[in-house]
C-alpha cells in the first residue's frame, strides 16, 4: 500500500503518538538492517544459519528458552541459502553440522535443541529486535520442553 508523504506528515503531526510508533517502527527496521549486513559480510555459514534461526524463533516469540524449541519454518534449504548468501549445498553442510552438534534441526519445522549454545554460535544478541520476549508472550505453537 502506498502512501502519500504529506498525509503520514499531516497524521504524525496531529497524532504524536503515531509519529513516535512511526520513529520507533523506523529505528527498529535500521537496527535489523544493521544485523543483516553483518550476517553477511562477516559471519561464516555456520554463524548466518544460526543467526537467522534464533532471530526466527526470537520474532515468532519461541526464543529464548531453556529445553528444546520447536516453531513453524516453512523455508526450503534453497531459500536458506538466498537469506544467507549462501550456495544450497553449503547450507545443507552446515545444517547437517548444526544437527551434529545437537543445535538445531530444520525439517518441516524447526528445532531449536540448545538455545544458549546456538545463540554463542550465532552472535545472536536479540535487543536489535526491540521485543519483549518474556514466556507470558510466546505464541502457542512455539514449543519449549
Amino acid at each position: 500500500m502506498r502512501i502519500p508523504h504529506g498525509a503520514v506528515r499531516e497524521a504524525a503531526a496531529m497524532f504524536p503518538a503515531l509519529a513516535e510508533a512511526l520513529w520507533r517502527d523506523c529505528m527498529v527496521d535500521a537496527s535489523i538492517l544493521a544485523q543483516w549486513v553483518v550476517n553477511v559480510g562477516r559471519r561464516d555459514a555456520r554463524a548466518r544459519i544460526a543467526h537467522v534461526l534464533c532471530e526466527i524463533a526470537t520474532r515468532l516469540g519461541a526464543g529464548p528458552a531453556k529445553g528444546e524449541i520447536m516453531f513453524p519454518f516453512p523455508v526450503t534449504q534453497m531459500q536458506l541459502a538466498d537469506i544467507t548468501g549462501l550456495t544450497a549445498v553449503h547450507v545443507n553442510r552446515t545444517l547437517q553440522g548444526l544437527r551434529r552438534e545437537r543445535l538445531a534441526d530444520i525439517k518441516h519445522n524447526a528445532c531449536i535443541y540448545d538455545w544458549d549454545a546456538l545463540a554463542e554460535a550465532g552472535d545472536f544478541d536479540a535487543a536489535y529486535l526491540q521485543t519483549d520476549v518474556s514466556p507470558q508472550k510466546r505464541l502457542p505453537f512455539a514449543q519449549a520442553s
